[in-house]
């Protein structure tokens, strides 16, 4: 009763489009929530293709094309400019039921792109630990969020060609030893895969320092 109170004077908005949203649990409308879950086919090949020729891994996929759906860029916004924390769990999860148990069926690790502790404190959250929260509520596989860190503070990876946004993230991150991840199946988790430029990076940095298998997941591709 008083959450519903409370909603009546501060009503919650649709993470998409804005919309008052009917109770203060949902995250989308329901047209968002048919367009962005319901409707949509996780696609488990475009990002192994884009990164052929740079890195082989060994799966990849996403929820949703950046470019083709105008909801989903205002989503991931909402998650990661205004908190909407549970939005990005719920697109995980989402995410992990499409793809299926077969999909994670011989990952040992989810790994979640690290940010720099500058934007950490700024932002007060990472998106891609939500994310990969996310597909462990649905998977069970365990979250290593320490073996890999951002040591470099770049610069935002918007309007950059494929080259300047490889040269801003090339030596941006570094590998922290974990022994129990040597020789597993690590799954690297972001929100958007645009040239792959990050992935590539976070892949090569731990590569170079252990063996292992990777794939990659994120919510959205541009």
């Amino acid at each position: 009763m008083l959450t519903d109170l409370i909603h009546l004077f501060f009503p919650k908005y649709c993470g998409a489009c804005s919309k008052t949203l009917t109770t203060p649990i949902d995250e989308l409308c329901l047209a968002c929530e048919n367009e962005l879950i319901f409707e949509s086919e996780a696609n488990c090949s475009d990002l192994k293709n884009a990164l052929r020729g740079r890195l082989k891994i060994i799966s990849g996929a996403y929820l949703n094309d950046y470019n083709k759906k105008e909801g989903m860029q205002k989503a991931l916004h909402s998650i990661k400019y205004h908190k909407r924390r549970k939005l990005a769990v719920i697109l995980a999860e989402q995410l992990a039921i499409k793809l299926g148990k077969s999909f994670f069926k011989k990952i040992d690790y989810i790994v979640p792109v690290p940010l720099h502790p500058k934007k950490m404190k700024t932002r007060g959250f990472n998106q891609c630990l939500l994310i990969a929260q996310g597909i462990r509520n649905k998977t069970s596989i365990p979250i290593v969020s320490d073996c890999l860190i951002r040591k470099e503070f770049t610069e935002s990876q918007t309007n950059k060609n494929r080259l300047e946004r490889w040269e801003n993230v090339e030596n941006a991150f570094a590998f922290k030893n974990e022994p129990s991840i040597k020789n597993k199946h690590l799954l690297l988790v972001d929100d958007v895969f645009t040239t792959g430029a990050t992935i590539e990076a976070c892949i090569k940095t731990i590569q170079r320092k252990i063996l292992c298998d990777c794939s990659v997941i994120t919510l959205a591709k541009a």
